[in-house]
């Protein structure tokens, strides 16, 4: 097997893993919109979620690994571009974010090794020590606020993708189509909304934190979920149900990337 074999396999196990982490999130949240049980929790939860299964030392394993896997792809595909994006600033933008999602991604396949080790895992204290570190820099604050505001860009170009049709550039839709129906766009489609939804509110924590230079102020993807379980009256309670099986959704979509995701080797 030839290293980018290999470094594809691992890619496509790391989709299938993070689809099952947000299923796991969006599971737990919607039995707790509907009063059946469940929790807010995040990624990080999700692992432990994960350890408490049959075979739950196992699985988490196979996580980390897929998990490293994936990471390490993102990394070479936004530094070598081997999708040929171009060097726009549009495309220089979307390459960093894949350094980014690598980044973070890398950090939760090592939660899940120190969880695997019977070590415990904050949810939000790593993002918070991330932004007191930042703020020890020059300028750290605005630093953290840009940060914020590239998330929440992000997030509303993920929304609009979401409303347009447009999927991931490099996955497959016409076998997507012809093999799963479009059903399976349609259910693609609601997940990329409901993270849009969550990466806002997680944004908007990240502009307030560097305004105000507050580390504790950054959040999560379990602070986000918190903050719509929060909102008052019938209208929150929908909205809350709708994020949390929009999260299924999204696990979905991640899980369809295992299959239908055109991944070039880098050069």
């Amino acid at each position: 097997m030839s290293t980018f074999t290999a470094l594809e396999t691992l890619a496509r196990v790391g989709f299938v893993v993070k689809g099952v982490l947000y299923t796991v999130v969006g599971a737990l949240a919607l039995q707790l919109a509907i009063s059946a049980g469940g929790r807010i929790t995040g990624t990080s939860g999700a692992l432990t979620t994960v350890l408490e299964q049959p075979f739950g030392r196992g699985l988490l394993v196979v996580a980390a690994i897929g998990l490293f896997g994936y990471a390490t792809w993102r990394v070479l595909q936004g530094i070598f571009d081997p999708d040929r994006l171009g060097r726009g600033w549009g495309t220089i933008y979307k390459r960093v974010t894949y350094v980014l999602r690598g980044a973070l991604h890398a950090a939760l396949s090592y939660q899940a090794v120190q969880l695997y080790r019977g070590l415990a895992v904050g949810s939000d204290s790593s993002e918070q020590e991330v932004a007191a570190e930042a703020f020890q820099w020059p300028l750290g604050d605005w630093l953290v606020v840009l940060v914020g505001l590239g998330m929440i860009a992000f997030a509303f170009s993920e929304a609009y993708d979401a409303v347009k049709g447009r999927l991931a550039h490099n996955l497959d839709i016409g076998d997507l189509r012809r093999e799963a129906g479009n059903w399976a766009v349609v259910v693609s489609r609601c997940g990329i909304a409901a993270r849009a939804v969550v990466f806002v509110l997680l944004g908007w924590a990240i502009v307030v934190s560097g305004w105000s230079r507050d580390p504790s102020e950054v959040g999560s993807i379990a602070s986000s979920l918190r903050m719509l379980a929060q909102q008052p009256g019938i209208l929150g309670r929908w909205l809350f149900a709708a994020t949390a099986a929009g999260l299924i959704a999204y696990g979905f979509y991640e899980m369809i990337h295992a299959r239908y995701l055109r991944i070039r080797p880098v050069h």
